[in-house]
């Protein structure tokens, strides 16, 4: 899964240059920072996500070069992106451009800030402290506001499971195909594990699906495919069941359950119908299922 890095932890602040804020912008220089937000986290979680939109009135090109935190051990400028048929996150070592007259979006699914080895959870309602340089505007520090944990469209997609060289997760969607799923049948059980199959299986690596429990408007579904498994968290939206995260033990607590936005009724439901189901299951999956590390977003938009 993603590999935690040792970083330094935050630069002085009496090199922070001064911004002001109005209508939720912050200004620094030619600069303009709007909609600074985070997601909230499970507990445990290693990493999370941070987004803002950086305008560049001015008529030179920027670069966001770094970015730290109390909040975590490094701060990581990423991308995702497809190559081929999968999407890979890779860390942008020489920063980000910001190119003069335009604005770049740090959104989920693209370019964004990687808290990596968090000190502890992001709470939805709370705020998150990032210093974020900049070659030549300079230095500002900025507050991301937690929101959902799926806020905006959730981030970013899980393979099940590949890792490019560097160690960061990547996404097989195979022969995704968006038509099939848009016309899912009625049945929430197959509806579900056609979905799942649908999205990630290959001919080289069929997914199996086991067992599926449902509550409300929520589900979670074990996967297993090779010698990799987890567990995914779906919820059903208007155009049918979208997956909404994958982690690994962390979905059998319903406190875990609640505090990523299930319904408490529907949390209690799940946590005890999976703990029954799972109960028979062979314990070599059952350990598959453990080994998913961390919790990984899934962009609902694109399914």
């Amino acid at each position: 899964m993603i590999t935690l890095f040792r970083a330094a932890l935050a630069a002085s602040l009496l090199f922070v240059a001064p911004a002001f804020a109005h209508d939720g912008v912050v200004h620094l220089g030619s600069l303009n920072l709007a909609h600074p937000f985070a997601r909230a986290t499970l507990p445990n979680a290693p990493v999370a996500g941070g987004f803002l939109a950086i305008e560049n009135t001015g008529a030179e090109a920027d670069r966001l070069v770094s970015a730290t935190s109390p909040a975590a051990a490094e701060v990581q400028i990423h991308e995702m992106a497809m190559e081929g048929e999968v999407m890979k996150m890779r860390q942008l070592s020489d920063g980000l451009e910001v190119p003069a007259g335009q604005t770049v979006e740090l959104a989920p699914g693209g370019f964004h800030l990687m808290f990596m080895g968090l000190k502890q959870a992001f709470v939805e309602g709370e705020t998150v402290p990032v210093t974020l340089v900049f070659e030549k505007a300079g230095t500002v520090d900025v507050e991301l506001a937690v929101q959902g944990v799926a806020a905006d469209g959730a981030a970013m997609n899980h393979d099940a499971m590949k890792h490019d060289a560097a160690g960061h997760d990547a996404m097989n969607h195979g022969a995704m195909n968006h038509d099939a799923m848009a016309a899912q049948p009625a049945d929430d059980l197959e509806a579900i594990t056609g979905l799942l199959k649908g999205t990630f299986e290959t001919p080289e690596a069929p997914l199996g699906v086991e067992p599926v429990v449902i509550s409300g408007e929520y589900a979670i579904a074990g996967w297993a495919q090779g010698e990799a498994g987890g567990r995914a968290l779906l919820r059903k939206t208007a155009h049918g069941w979208a997956v909404h995260l994958c982690a690994g033990d962390g979905l059998k607590d319903a406190a875990n359950l609640e505090a990523i936005g299930v319904p408490a009724a529907d949390a209690a439901a799940l946590a005890t119908a999976l703990a029954e189901a799972e109960a028979k299951l062979d314990p070599a999956l059952l350990a598959k299922f453990s080994s998913f590390d961390g919790t990984v977003m899934v962009n609902e938009d694109l399914i």
